[in-house]
């Protein structure tokens, strides 16, 4: 069940209270737009965090920097829906339900009760960022063992003949026939991939960066801190 348009809707109907209640206020019109305007802008704002907070923090997993490498907007939205189903948002998500139904429940507030919507607003906002952050980081953590541990499916990638012995070709070639390689991630003009070590496979591995002409971008040695799953690998 994908929940994130359930909790798009709640953020909204919390933060039309905001709106409506500015309604009253001097400078009536101006306010409003910039309320509509927060309204329509933090939901995606968020989303787009997520997804950006989880990428950066997986491809950090390999020594990959994400401002590094061209990622998409939508392929950014994609990740994004996997740290926010996690449970501490969900908590989150359940908090801004019972604001937005107390919210309904407030005819004509007073000034005093519009600020202190309007702050509770900033701090729910404030908490989910965090939030996010944490449950994009634990989200990649965890997918980043999987591909440690071999768990994910192996990725042969056809690689377009170099002219010569090519170090990078050879090394990669040598993976190949070892069944040692699995995917990273695969953006629009690369596709990074990682062989694992034949010694230590949760440990060490080299990792290639594939062009999408099929040549090999650069390949680069990667080390993991040792996180007590070495017995559970598959080789």
């Amino acid at each position: 069940m994908n929940l994130i348009p359930h909790a798009v809707t709640l953020w909204m109907k919390a933060c039309t209270c905001v709106s409506v209640w500015t309604m009253g206020t001097s400078g009536t019109s101006i306010r409003a737009a910039l309320t509509d305007a927060v309204i329509a802008a933090v939901p995606v704002a968020i989303v787009y965090f997520s997804g950006w907070a989880y990428l950066s923090s997986y491809l950090a997993e390999f020594g990959i920097d994400a401002t590094q490498v061209d990622i998409t907007f939508t392929t950014v939205l994609v990740y994004a829906f996997i740290p926010l189903q996690t449970p501490c948002l969900l908590i989150a998500m359940a908090i801004v339900a019972i604001a937005a139904y107390f919210c309904s429940l407030v005819e004509k507030p007073k000034v005093w009760a519009q600020n202190l919507t309007g702050l509770m607003v900033l701090l729910i906002i404030a908490g989910m960022l965090f939030a996010v952050k944490w449950a994009a980081n634990d989200a990649a953590e965890e997918m980043a063992k999987y591909v440690w541990r071999g768990e994910k499916s192996q990725t042969i990638s056809v690689l377009a003949t170099p002219n010569g012995a090519d170090p990078a070709y050879q090394a990669y070639k040598v993976c190949r026939d070892g069944r040692r390689l699995r995917q990273i991630i695969g953006l629009t003009d690369q596709m990074f991939l990682l062989c694992r070590s034949a010694v230590a496979p949760c440990a060490n591995g080299t990792m290639f960066a594939v062009n999408q002409d099929g040549t090999i971008g650069y390949m680069a040695d990667r080390a993991r801190e040792r996180a007590g799953d070495e017995d559970i690998c598959k080789k």
